[in-house]
């Protein structure tokens, strides 16, 4: 099983020198991936401009973005921005997809709520279509650069809900899933899912199984996880914070191993560790543990 870890790109306090020298030392530490999310409404940078600087220093590891908010962007600019990242970068580009929670990204986009389910299929189609580097309008070229490989960047689906991994069969590669627990009981039931929907769709192969979760790490992990879930979800009802924070079981060596370990058995092909700090030292004790 490979090893992914977030840039800290969606965190407070973040700069341009610290995704820069992240992205080096998770190359350098031996990560298959760094990834990066899509938030409109809170500190942090754009996905385009975070995985273009960690392409920029980098020449191995994979760019994903886990995940884009597909339904409030026109799918023609998304895919003019991964066509584009994906060759920059050699094609190391990852692209995950979902609908995105909480909602306050679609008011501020403004992109509407309502249809954003069938928007998002429509869009999922019309970027295979559009990585076929075809023009989909009569007179007019297609969108570039031309894909790095045939039908575009790898395409994964980002999602915990069973009606929504169903899509992946038709749409997608694989699927990038979370679980604040780390549970692999219950990433193994979202897995089943997606599988039965390629078998479904008859598709060849096998799919991509993702799964991540928050870390942190010692000396002071509990303290930093609640400090960032306290201000990254400050809308939650009363108690539910401490019902978040309970579940997250990633803050010592001995648990984080033991998800390698859990997640491995159960068939996932790479499992991605998101940081709750912008500070090197939670990426070079992450690496310390699983390496």
């Amino acid at each position: 099983m490979e090893i992914g870890v977030g840039l800290p790109t969606n965190l407070r306090g973040t700069s341009k020198d610290l995704v820069v020298e992240w992205a080096r030392r998770a190359e350098a530490a031996g990560f298959a991936s760094v990834c990066m999310g899509e938030r409109l409404t809170y500190a942090g940078y754009d996905w385009v401009l975070a995985l273009t600087a960690a392409a920029t220093v980098t020449t191995r590891i994979r760019l994903l973005a886990n995940v884009i908010i597909l339904p409030i962007h026109p799918v023609g600019l998304v895919a003019k921005q991964s066509l584009s990242l994906d060759d920059y970068s050699g094609g190391r580009l990852s692209l995950g997809v979902g609908l995105g929670t909480p909602l306050d990204d679609y008011d501020v986009a403004p992109a509407p709520r309502e249809g954003r389910g069938r928007r998002f299929e429509e869009s999922l189609a019309t970027l295979r279509e559009l990585w076929k580097g075809e023009s989909l309008v009569p007179g007019v070229r297609a969108i570039g650069p031309a894909p790095v490989r045939e039908g575009g960047p790898e395409l994964l689906l980002g999602a915990n809900g069973h009606k929504a991994l169903r899509r992946v069969g038709r749409f997608a590669d694989g699927a990038v899933t979370w679980s604040f627990g780390a549970d692999p009981k219950e990433a193994r039931a979202m897995f089943d899912v997606v599988e039965a929907s390629w078998r479904d769709a008859g598709r060849p192969g096998r799919p991509r199984l993702l799964c991540g979760c928050y870390y942190s790490v010692p000396p002071h992990a509990d303290a930093d996880l609640e400090a960032y879930f306290r201000d990254y979800y400050p809308k939650v009802l009363p108690g539910q914070v401490e019902q978040l924070l309970s579940a997250v079981r990633t803050t010592t060596p001995e648990a984080i191993r033991a998800v390698v370990r859990e997640f491995e058995a159960i068939g996932c092909d790479e499992f991605v560790f998101v940081p709750v700090k912008p500070d090197l030292a939670h990426l070079d004790g992450l690496a310390e543990i699983v390496f």
